[in-house]
């Protein structure tokens, strides 16, 4: 009995290898063009980095081949925000994928995000820290993208 046991729990071990290895529970699968957007949802941030950030964005998605040229539904979006943690300032930095889809069942279409990562840190060195910490969720998105779809 103890080695049906082992064969089982090995078995079993395999059956969610895949599932471990995902970077994050969304799926990129067949995204072929999305409109890149980058938004404060502050004042206290120089809007220089907002051009900054949006290039970042269009780069990668263009050597991911993903067209951002044109208007989308389909959006890919960077949201930075302030929020208090305590008595300290810290920034909240969000990149999401938002689209219109169709519920099958009820053939209703509606605004979902289908993809989401975040980070919440209190910068020491606001402009190096924002552009590191945006091109690391960019970084983690593309390696993302590059496992759902080749």
């Amino acid at each position: 009995m103890s080695r049906f046991k082992s064969i089982f729990i090995a078995l079993l071990v395999l059956c969610f290898i895949p599932s471990i290895s995902a970077q994050t529970p969304f799926t990129l699968t067949g995204i072929k063009s999305y409109y890149p957007v980058v938004e404060f949802n502050t004042d206290k941030i120089d809007t220089k980095y907002k051009e900054q950030i949006l290039n970042m964005l269009i780069e990668k998605s263009a050597k991911l081949g993903v067209e951002t040229k044109n208007f989308s539904t389909r959006s890919l979006a960077l949201i930075v925000s302030y929020i208090g943690v305590g008595d300290t300032l810290a920034l909240k930095m969000e990149l999401l994928v938002g689209e219109n889809v169709m519920r099958l069942d009820t053939k209703e279409e509606i605004f979902v995000l289908s993809y989401i990562n975040s980070r919440i840190f209190v910068p020491e060195e606001f402009e190096e820290e924002l552009l590191e910490n945006s091109e690391e969720l960019l970084d983690m998105f593309v390696a993302q993208y590059k496992e759902d779809n080749l």
